[in-house]
């Protein structure tokens, strides 16, 4: 078999073109996503899929049972990858999808650090901002830092802005160095 990276990229850069070339590449790139969430709690439905002991036909009828009100390109995907015995690679075919589709489309992702909560209002004024810096569509998720010192830190890929008050003490003391 080929390198696992090459077969994963081949296999998502193939979802990608047809998605692309359908001019519904948002809307896929969202059902790729869902399917990738239920397929994280739902383990044990790709050792099934993966299976030797289970005819085809049968697999394509649970496949279509649990994502038949997905796009088709992506149901036949995971109806292929299943045929040929790659489906227990299918998480990470379908993240690599979306990684391509949101380079594409342009969107980033990132994460928001602070030491609680913060609200779904404050998060968007935050994505506002960092998509107009960045000239994309940003989307942040907020994960609590207990061990940050007041403040926010925030992550978008290699873009890092540390507003904490432990980033500004380090400022400070490479300054003085």
């Amino acid at each position: 078999m080929a390198d696992l990276g090459q077969l994963i990229y081949n296999w998502a850069f193939a979802i990608y073109d047809a998605a692309r070339d359908s001019n519904k590449l948002n809307d896929i790139t969202n059902e790729a996503a869902d399917i990738v969430r239920a397929l994280k709690v739902n383990k044990e439905y790709l050792n099934v899929l993966n299976s030797y002991d289970i005819e085809n036909k049968v697999k394509y009828e649970f496949i279509d049972q649990a994502f038949g009100s997905y796009n088709p390109l992506i149901v036949n995907a995971i109806k292929l990858a299943s045929k040929q015995h790659t489906v227990k690679y299918i998480t990470m075919i379908l993240n690599k999808f979306v990684e391509l589709s949101n380079e594409k489309l342009n969107i980033k992702y990132g994460t928001i650090f602070t030491t609680s909560p913060i609200s779904s209002q404050e998060i968007k004024k935050f994505e506002d901002k960092l998509s107009s810096d960045l000239h994309a569509e940003v989307h942040l998720v907020n994960q609590i830092m207990p061990d940050l010192i007041a403040g926010v830190r925030i992550k978008v890929e290699d873009y890092l802005i540390d507003n904490s008050i432990e980033g500004q003490l380090n400022k400070i003391k490479k300054s003085i160095n």
